[in-house]
């Protein structure tokens, strides 16, 4: 479950974003009483999305996703921290859409009844299994992850006869003399 608490109006939320600080905030806040948030769970082919309520002058701490994935916040205020950075996100004029990154854990302070969703790529409709395809558990699983998946794609590239440079942009080998 997220880590959700009210706050007071004397209260400010200030998180340093790196993984360290989200976990300890996260860690903090587990010793006072949670409150719901609903879900509305959407889907459509190849697609999930998962639309949160999040009450004003609250503080969240979510999972860790390990997939890069579409938000739409669709109203309300809030200050979001990540290991990538802190924004402010305002969508009391109309919606906000922005993609997050591959090992987004976010630590929110909820200034304004705020309505967020997130789409992901999946084919499943079970609740429990897209869990374990777009989570990952602790931070060390995500790394163990990601570096799989890094793995899968360098030996797909090697196969095809092209090579990652450090930038991350593909080269083309030259072909093989005989």
């Amino acid at each position: 479950m997220n880590a959700v608490v009210p706050l007071s109006d004397s209260a400010v939320a200030q998180v340093a974003p790196t993984r360290e600080t989200i976990l300890r905030a996260e860690s903090y806040l587990r010793q006072f009483d949670q409150i719901g948030c609903p879900l509305k769970h959407h889907f459509a082919p190849g697609t999930y999305g998962r639309e949160i309520f999040l009450p004003a002058d609250t503080f969240v701490v979510g999972k860790i996703h390990k997939h890069a994935h579409l938000n739409i916040v669709s109203r309300g205020h809030c200050w979001v921290a990540t290991e990538f950075g802190v924004r402010e996100i305002d969508a009391t004029q109309g919606p906000v859409t922005f993609a997050s990154e591959a090992g987004a854990k976010r630590a929110l302070y909820v200034q304004e009844d705020t309505v967020w969703t997130t789409i992901h790529l999946t084919n499943s409709t079970d609740l429990a299994e897209i869990e374990r395809e777009i989570i990952a558990p602790t931070f060390e699983d995500l790394d163990a992850f990601l570096a799989g998946a890094r793995n899968q794609i360098e030996s797909a590239l090697v196969r095809e006869g092209r090579v990652v440079t450090s930038l991350g942009s593909p080269l083309q080998l030259p072909e093989a003399q005989p």
